[in-house]
């Protein structure tokens, strides 16, 4: 038996820490990590501070950390 889809609210929201905008993204009610502008065309995506990745887009920056989510949950 397979179990039935559900449906998991995903919310992108911008915050000011200490002078700097971040993208901080929310798995339901959970904090997931942050994604911050470093260059013009640069991003760092931010899960814990062990696990900092960086990216090319905000985009990809937010599929890195959902995927970093989904490998840790649980």
């Amino acid at each position: 038996m397979s179990k039935g889809k559900k449906n998991i609210e995903v919310t992108l929201d911008t915050k000011n820490v200490n002078a700097e905008e971040r993208e901080v993204l929310f798995v339901g009610k959970q904090e997931v990590g942050f994604i911050r502008q470093v260059d013009e065309e640069k991003f760092e995506a931010v899960f814990d501070e062990d696990n900092v990745f960086k990216a090319k887009s905000l985009d990809e920056g937010i599929e890195l950390l959902i995927s970093q989510y989904n490998l840790h949950k649980g």
